[in-house]
C-alpha cells in the first residue's frame, strides 16, 4: 500500500447505501471522506490494529486472593436464609 489517496466526497445517505463499497475503498488504502447534513466532514480509513498477544494460561496466578470468609453469608441475607 503507498500513500493514501483521498476520494470524492459522498453524503452520508449516499455512504449508507454504498457502505460495502465504501469500506472496499478503505481497505485499499484510499481515505474516503463523508460529509454529513450538517456539513461535519468524516473521514473512513483503514487503521491496522497491532496484533494481539495470545493469552497465557495461569498468568494471573497469585494475583488475586479470596479471605477465609468469602463464601459465608453476608449479614444482610440472614432474614431469608431463616
Amino acid at each position: 500500500m503507498r500513500g493514501s489517496s483521498v476520494m470524492k466526497n459522498y453524503t452520508m445517505e449516499t455512504a449508507v447505501a454504498n457502505f460495502a463499497e465504501l469500506m472496499d475503498h478503505a481497505q485499499k488504502g484510499l481515505v474516503v471522506n463523508i460529509v454529513g447534513s450538517d456539513g461535519i466532514e468524516y473521514e473512513l480509513k483503514l487503521k491496522r490494529l497491532p496484533a494481539r498477544k495470545p493469552r497465557k494460561p495461569g498468568s494471573a496466578k497469585g494475583r488475586i486472593i479470596v479471605s477465609d470468609d468469602f463464601y459465608e453469608p453476608l449479614p444482610e441475607f440472614e432474614p431469608y436464609l431463616e
